[in-house]
């Protein structure tokens, strides 16, 4: 069943929320710039077009002019043992160092995971946040504060839900959800060749996002007559902030939002390789792409990358997302 249709029968709408989302929407019309979160340091600036008022758990960032001694000290920090058996420090760094290519191979993976499990851990439990407020609006639509009705409203844009319509809260909860670690990474490793792409180095893309109206890099191998250009991130976290976002509101991975919701409702936990089938616009190499992407959680055992969570620490407010405007690009069209 599509999200369109999802939850169609018997679902009272949120009628209280109608003028807040209209309202929201006029002042976008009329030039008015939306509030939102803001947050110094290596996430960098930039002008969201709505708000996700959610905060992400605030990692601590390391850096070292070598690769060797940025794994120095990440385990320094986060313990010598990798992956740990429960706990993961929140410790990363906001790009990786130009010798990493240079790495013996078993040491670049250490690092590349030590990076961006923080990392894909932090943006999960951001989302985690937003979802369990969807989730406790739902039981009280009828009595949400004007914050509240704000807030929602907000999602409902960044989303692209329609909150007048009697499956809003089916299909926000669909749209606002997690990525299961094991797919995250595997991705990220097979789109940025293990952080050492171009698009990884210059650009802090790691999963290859294009971009037809923002400044970036031009692929060394773009055909004749197309403009994309691959996208710039400010760190490797707004990368994976943007790619949570594609996956989750891309017309293109409608199967995976749907096998995901089903895992939800059989109360199963989210598994990498089967959501990894609805990955088959991801690439234009479809299955072939989708089979490589499961073939690296295997041989990496990236499924028990799914049960880590980030070590206790404090919250701190996060720029939401600036949404995506196409698909992905290949990490090897460099």
């Amino acid at each position: 069943m599509s999200e369109e249709r999802a939850g169609q029968a018997g679902k009272a709408r949120w009628r209280p929320l109608i003028g807040v989302a209209l309202s929201l929407g006029a002042l976008a019309a009329l030039g008015g710039s939306l509030a939102y979160w803001s947050i110094p340091g290596p996430l960098g600036e930039g002008a969201p077009l709505a708000t996700e008022p959610f905060r992400v758990p605030e990692l601590t960032y390391v850096s070292a002019d070598t690769s060797e001694a940025l794994l120095a000290k990440l385990r320094e920090r986060g313990g010598e043992q990798w992956p740990p058996a429960e706990r993961v420090a929140p410790v990363t760094a906001a790009a990786f160092p130009p010798d990493l290519p240079e790495l013996e191979v078993s040491a670049r993976k250490e690092l590349f995971f030590r990076v961006l499990t923080p990392i894909v851990l932090a943006e999960n439990a951001r989302v985690r946040e937003a979802r369990r407020f969807i989730q406790e609006a739902a039981g009280r639509r009828d009595a949400l504060s004007e914050d509240e009705q704000e807030r929602l409203a907000e999602l409902a844009e960044l989303y692209r839900v329609d909150l007048d319509s009697e499956a809003a809260p089916e299909r926000l909860l669909r749209r606002v959800d997690e990525i299961p670690p094991a797919m995250a990474l595997a991705q990220a490793a097979n789109e940025s060749g293990w952080g050492t792409s171009r698009f990884t180095r210059e650009a802090n893309n790691l999963f290859g996002e294009w971009t037809w109206t923002q400044e970036g890099l031009i692929p060394k191998q773009r055909s004749a007559g197309k403009t994309h250009r691959v996208r710039l991130f400010s760190s490797l976290q707004r990368s994976v902030r943007s790619y949570l976002y594609l996956l989750n509101v891309g017309s293109a991975y409608e199967s995976l939002r749907s096998r995901r919701a089903q895992m939800r409702e059989a109360g199963e936990p989210l598994d990498g390789l089967a959501l990894a089938k609805g990955l088959t616009a991801y690439s234009e190499r479809g299955q072939a792409y989708v089979e490589e992407i499961r073939s690296m959680i295997r041989y990496n055992d990236l499924q028990r990358m799914n049960g880590l969570r980030l070590a206790d620490t404090e919250r701190v407010a996060a720029e939401p997302v600036e949404p995506s405007e196409g698909p992905e690009a290949e990490a090897s069209e460099e």
